[in-house]
C-alpha cells in the first residue's frame, strides 16, 4: 500500500509539473518582454539620428490640411497625421511634436503658413542635413536668431522622412557567429 501511495504521490507531483511548464510556455507564446512606459524615438531617416521622444507628439490639426486622420504610429493608438501641400504642390504627411532634435535654417516666413498666426522656417537634421519638416513659433517671438522652437511653438516633422527605433532596431542581423 506504502508503494502505491508515493507512485500516486509521485504521478501527482510530475502532473502538476507538467501544467506548470505548458501554462508557462502557452503565456508566453507570440510575447515579448514590454517595458513599462513603451516609448519609441523618431529617427532621422537619412542618417538614424535621434529628433524626437514620440512622447513629444503633440496632436494638433492645420485648418489647411487636405487630408488629416489619426493614426497607430510610434506605440500609440491616435497620432495626428495630416497632408499638407505647399504653393508648389507638393504634398507632405505631417505630424507635429512639441520637442525636436533639429536646427532651424534661413529666416522665418509668415507667408503660406499652414498655422495662422505662426512664422514657419526649415528644419534640418543637425547630424546629416537631412530636410526633416518645419519649425512655427508664434509671429511675436519668431526672431531672427531663433533656431529652435520656444515653449509656445512646435514642430511639424515629415512622416516619411522618419523612422522608428523600434523598426530601426529591427533590421539589425546578428551574425551567425553570435547565435549559440
Amino acid at each position: 500500500m506504502l508503494g502505491i501511495l508515493k507512485e500516486e504521490k509521485w504521478t501527482g507531483e510530475v502532473a502538476l509539473f507538467l501544467i506548470t511548464i505548458y501554462l508557462i510556455v502557452r503565456n508566453s507564446e507570440g510575447h515579448s518582454y514590454q517595458p513599462e512606459d513603451p516609448t519609441d524615438y523618431l529617427l532621422c531617416r537619412g542618417c538614424g539620428a535621434d529628433i524626437a521622444d514620440s512622447s513629444y507628439i503633440h496632436n494638433r490639426f492645420s485648418s489647411e490640411a487636405l487630408i488629416y486622420g489619426n493614426q497607430s504610429l510610434f506605440g500609440k493608438q491616435s497620432v495626428a497625421v495630416q497632408l499638407l501641400e505647399n504653393p508648389l504642390g507638393i504634398r507632405f504627411r505631417v505630424l507635429v511634436v512639441n520637442k525636436a532634435k533639429c536646427i532651424g535654417v534661413d529666416e522665418w516666413h509668415s507667408e503660406f503658413s499652414w498655422y495662422p498666426g505662426y512664422a514657419w522656417k526649415h528644419c534640418l537634421c543637425s547630424h546629416c542635413g537631412h530636410h526633416l519638416g518645419w519649425i512655427f513659433e508664434p509671429l511675436a517671438s519668431a526672431v531672427v536668431d531663433r533656431k529652435t522652437a520656444s515653449d509656445q511653438g512646435f514642430y511639424g516633422l515629415i512622416l516619411d522622412n522618419l523612422l522608428t527605433e523600434s523598426f530601426s532596431d529591427s533590421l539589425i542581423i546578428v551574425p551567425k557567429s553570435y547565435k549559440s
